[in-house]
């Protein structure tokens, strides 16, 4: 094997390891961000069920299907909406709330409160508007009917969602990093035999 042979599959095997390296150490961050998000939402979950308070889980995330909140929030955006206590919602914060619009009724809507009105300590009427609509929802909001106030916005993250949501894209995600693996072990594999059979 000459020496340009040589440094060639050198520089292949160091960028297959940082490239699976890299893969590795976002998967694992996924993994636990998503292990944390699992166990607070079943967590307050368990808690709700047990106290006998069967209100919405304290985090959600939805994916955004219409442009009614365009250009804050667009299409195949993912948002986390966190449920605030004792009615901690205000004038301009962004809601996730179940609608009772007799042509929405039953359909989760994220749009912006514009208006709020006290009826006690813990509930209040609130108006809602998308920021891409030109007149404000017809139904007020009472805040039984919020989900929670949207408190993370992640851009296009639908699309992966709807790709993973076929059963053949999921596989391809599965086959593509053990190819990956494979690949990277068999190089390395041959690299050392390579070094031993030089050294003899």
């Amino acid at each position: 094997m000459t020496i340009a042979s040589k440094q060639f599959l050198y520089k292949v095997q160091y960028l297959s390891y940082f490239v699976f390296r890299a893969f590795l150490i976002a998967i694992f961050c996924l993994l636990v961000l998503l292990g944390i998000f699992f166990a607070v939402y079943f967590g307050d979950l368990f808690l709700n069920v047990k106290t006998g308070n069967y209100s919405s889980p304290i985090f959600n995330g939805y994916v955004i299907v219409s442009q009614s909140m365009v250009p804050t929030i667009n299409i195949n955006d993912a948002i986390v909406v966190k449920r605030e206590t004792n009615d901690k919602y205000n004038i301009g914060d962004i809601i996730s709330f179940f609608s009772t619009e007799y042509d929405k009724e039953g359909i989760i809507i994220t749009h912006r409160i514009i208006d709020k009105r006290n009826i006690d300590d813990s509930t209040s009427n609130y108006r809602t508007k998308g920021d891409n609509n030109p007149v404000a929802d017809r139904k007020n909001v009472t805040t039984s009917n919020i989900y929670g106030k949207v408190f993370l916005i992640i851009p296009k993250l639908g699309y992966v969602q709807s790709f993973l949501s076929q059963p053949v894209h999921f596989i391809i995600c599965i086959i593509i990093p053990a190819i990956i693996v494979i690949i990277y072990d068999g190089m390395r594999i041959v690299g050392a035999l390579r070094r031993a059979r030089e050294n003899y």
